[in-house]
């Protein structure tokens, strides 16, 4: 039996839900419109390993808003068409799923790409 390895993070999928879309699609009038239901591949997010999220708002203080302005870039990179960033808003657009465990299934090493 192969015992693999597991890395000190864990690990945050975030799903944007319908009213992500439905802003994106306003900024965008003249391409097919998205549906929330059709896409079936999401951002995930490493952070510290023993993130909890039995209180989700005080857990994610620190990553939300970076979260959420990742997500928006993702769609649309003018920031001022962005929404006003709040709590309420990012739980209204994003479901999050977290996972405590991360096992690294390949040989290959990692190592991280910088964007500038």
């Amino acid at each position: 039996m192969t015992i693999y390895p597991t890395i000190n993070r864990s690990v945050l999928l975030v799903v944007p839900k319908q009213p992500f879309y439905d802003w994106s699609n306003a900024l965008t009038p003249d391409l097919p419109e998205t549906n929330a239901d059709d896409i079936s591949e999401y951002n995930s997010y490493l952070q510290e390993e023993e993130l909890f999220l039995d209180d989700p708002k005080s857990e994610l203080k620190n990553y939300w808003k970076k979260i959420f302005i990742n997500e928006l870039f993702g769609q649309w990179t003018d920031e001022a068409d962005y929404p006003k960033l709040s709590w309420k808003l990012f739980t209204e657009w994003f479901s999050f799923y977290r996972s405590s465990i991360v096992t690294d299934l390949t040989d290959e090493p990692l190592y991280t790409q910088d964007y500038e």
